[in-house]
């Protein structure tokens, strides 16, 4: 069920967004074709750079046209977490059940 949006997860959303855009005016990417290459349109990356907010696919279709796209994968590496590493010599089920 969705619900408000906790204040931190508001706040990655927000850096992120932040993120995105000063790496695409970095390359010198304008919205418009940013938007093209993603084949996105050009409000949906507008609401994407400004607040966070879109879909995860969008999302990854602007991180890849910006060359971020690994970083974001390996960003999501569980073998990067304290807990991954720990646990990467157990042994871990495919599926947990509650």
């Amino acid at each position: 069920m969705a619900g408000r949006t906790p204040i931190p997860v508001a706040r990655a959303m927000r850096n992120v967004a932040a993120n995105i855009d000063l790496a695409r005016r970095q390359q010198r990417i304008t919205v418009e074709l940013l938007a093209e290459r993603a084949n996105l349109s050009v409000p949906t990356v507008r609401k994407l750079l400004n607040e966070g907010a879109g879909t995860f696919e969008n999302f990854l279709r602007v991180a890849r046209i910006l060359g971020m796209l690994e970083n974001v994968v390996g960003a999501t590496d569980p073998l990067r977490t304290p807990i991954g590493r720990a646990r990467a010599e157990q042994d871990v089920p495919k599926r947990v059940r509650g």
